[in-house]
């Protein structure tokens, strides 16, 4: 570990995993952020199922010690630096306590010398502004580009509010649905949040459920990868230790139908991961599973409900807000000519495969899926 000073701060440079600052400090931080994804569980399960490179996290304290602000992050070869994120990621930011330290973070970050910088999953203006004064400052070119926007849910008082404010289709069908599968058998929505014997027990069914179907024969499904597998393992187990984890089960005469992996965090609740029984897709068990998990939301009073991943009609059902996240890319010395390529070329290409995909049925099971959910 490296230690640097500065006018205001000491810059801690952490290249062990295992000497992440304590979870209490950091992820005060991450709360005022409004992300799971940037606590000390996520992140370390995230470097054990997915690490790769030189584990790079910087760390600011104040003239008495306390933390400020943090940020993890990888070395990769060729002075490449990245986030400690991939596509599992639902954010990655930098945390910090005020804006000073959030800047001096940044600076710190761009002090580092790397020939290029990719960044992704930044939802923070804040984050996205001092980024780029501070990259630039550095003599980096820079690149911002919006990537995943996931629906976003405000939440109101009630489960009738809710529902007054969703299409009369919507509640209709919702209604029909239940009541379908109610003459089927005895209907139940259960929540597992804590107990190891329970967790590892229900854990397991919701990771069977979750990779049934076209998930598990297109390879999209936490058990078609074992380091997917241990990653969310590893958070389930981390979170319910911490009392964020809720797993949900729709279940018919005791059979799962729908599964949920949700975790309360920051005043909301966040989607991690869903899936259902495609035997029963007829009766929409997903739509029935969402309004009972959105219900127990209100009642735990979240403030709100990020569905996470991308726009998927059965998101959109419940709401039209959509928040994007921000990949930030930078690049100076003999990489800076990729700045022209992300800023002007790489959209162009994107936008062709993005078609190419939809024609050979990306989106035709996409949209499978949502008729289940």
């Amino acid at each position: 570990m490296a230690i640097l000073t500065s006018d205001s701060f000491t810059v801690e440079l952490i290249d062990d995993p295992r000497e992440l600052p304590g979870a209490e400090d950091w992820n005060v931080l991450a709360r005022s952020a409004g992300s799971p994804f940037l606590t000390v569980q996520w992140l370390a399960a995230w470097w054990r199922a997915f690490g790769s490179g030189q584990f790079t996290c910087l760390v600011l304290r104040d003239g008495r010690g306390s933390l400020r602000a943090g940020a993890c992050c990888r070395r990769l070869a060729g002075g490449r630096l990245a986030a400690a994120a991939n596509a599992h990621s639902g954010d990655w930011d930098v945390v910090a306590a005020d804006p000073q330290a959030r800047r001096a973070l940044w600076q710190a970050l761009a002090g580092l010398g790397a020939g290029a910088v990719h960044l992704p999953g930044i939802r923070s203006r804040a984050s996205l502004e001092a980024a780029d004064h501070e990259l630039r400052a550095a003599g980096y070119s820079t690149v911002q580009a919006t990537g995943v926007r996931s629906p976003y849910l405000e939440l109101p008082g009630s489960w009738d509010d809710l529902l007054a404010s969703v299409s009369r289709n919507l509640r209709s069908q919702l209604g029909r649905r239940r009541r379908g599968l109610e003459r089927e058998g005895r209907l139940v929505f259960r929540t597992t949040t804590g107990g190891d014997e329970e967790v590892q027990r229900d854990l397991a069914t919701f990771l069977r459920v979750e990779s049934s179907g076209w998930k598990a024969s297109a390879a999209t499904a936490i058990l078609s990868d074992p380091r997917t597998e241990r990653l969310y393992t590893d958070f389930a187990k981390a979170a319910a230790s911490a009392g964020w984890l809720r797993l949900n089960f729709l279940e018919l005469d005791g059979v799962p139908l729908a599964v949920d992996m949700n975790c309360v965090f920051a005043g909301g609740m966040f989607l991690i991961k869903t899936g259902f029984d495609e035997r029963y897709a007829r009766f929409s068990p997903g739509l029935v599973l969402r309004g009972e998990v959105l219900r127990a939301a209100i009642l735990e009073s979240c403030r709100f409900y990020d569905f996470l991943g991308g726009p998927d009609g059965y998101k959109l059902r419940w709401t039209t807000e959509l928040r994007p996240r921000v990949a930030v890319r930078a690049y100076r010395g003999a990489f800076r000519p990729l700045a022209l390529y992300h800023a002007r070329l790489r959209p162009v290409l994107k936008a062709g495969v993005v078609r190419a995909r939809a024609v050979k049925g990306g989106l035709a099971r996409r949209r499978r899926y949502s008729e289940g959910a």
